[in-house]
């Protein structure tokens, strides 16, 4: 088991960044937390600069994992998530809310 490392997941695409790395703010929409076994926990809402989504294939992020299932999917959400938009340009939430 790894140690807690204190962390960012970008919404966009999902990845994790540590601390170590600057947020991308102004630009770009992301969560902090911490990761540990290649699985994210948010602590808070989302933060920094950009779009809320109100287009594109709807569903939702899940920030363990940081991957994105269409509306259509055959299972309710594992929180912790973000409801939103996958769009070309990446996904887009549709709020600065993380569902717990």
């Amino acid at each position: 088991m790894m140690d807690k490392q204190k962390g960012y997941m970008l919404i966009a695409d999902g990845n994790i960044h540590s601390d170590s790395e600057e947020p991308p703010t102004p630009i770009g929409l992301f969560v902090r937390g911490y990761f540990q076994d290649d699985r994210f926990f948010p602590e808070g809402n989302i933060e920094g600069r950009g779009s809320l989504g109100d287009s594109g294939q709807p569903g939702w992020m899940e920030l363990f994992t940081g991957t994105f299932y269409g509306i259509q999917t055959p299972r309710p959400p594992f929180p912790p998530y973000i409801e939103g938009y996958m769009t070309p340009e990446g996904f887009q939430p549709s709020s600065r809310r993380v569902i717990y």
